[in-house]
């Protein structure tokens, strides 16, 4: 019952720290700024918050730094919304796995393209041969 509970508890704060973010976070470092996961502590007191950055990490210690000023704000929105024994401590960590998956797609690409060249210049030198 206790993961179940918790995994809807990750949900709740996903969706609302998300919302938030979008329609009443006013500081323009965070604008960018998608969840990706919320993870909780057993006991309910820590809220890891992952995070990525739509158009790349370029400005990282910008919206670190934004993330970090607008937490007190959120942690206010989430007493507010949600029935919670003890309003979490927001631990914002970025999310780097859409880089590595951009990265890894990346490589895949310029393989499946060198070896189209391979190809190309195989067909040609056949070509000439004839």
């Amino acid at each position: 019952m206790g993961d179940k509970q918790r995994a809807r508890v990750e949900e709740s704060l996903h969706q609302l720290i998300a919302g938030l973010l979008v329609r009443r976070v006013k500081d323009p470092r965070v604008a960018n700024v998608s969840i990706t996961r919320v993870k909780m502590s057993k006991d309910y007191t820590l809220a890891k918050v992952l995070y990525n950055i739509i158009g790349g990490s370029d400005n990282l210690p910008d919206v670190e730094a934004g993330l970090r000023s607008c937490s007190g704000f959120i942690r206010n929105q989430i007493r507010g919304h949600m029935r919670l024994r003890v309003i979490p401590e927001l631990a914002f960590i970025y999310d780097a796995s859409l880089d590595r998956a951009m990265e890894i797609e990346s490589l895949i690409q310029t393989i499946h393209d060198e070896e189209k060249e391979r190809e190309e210049d195989g067909d040609e030198r056949r070509d000439i041969r004839e």
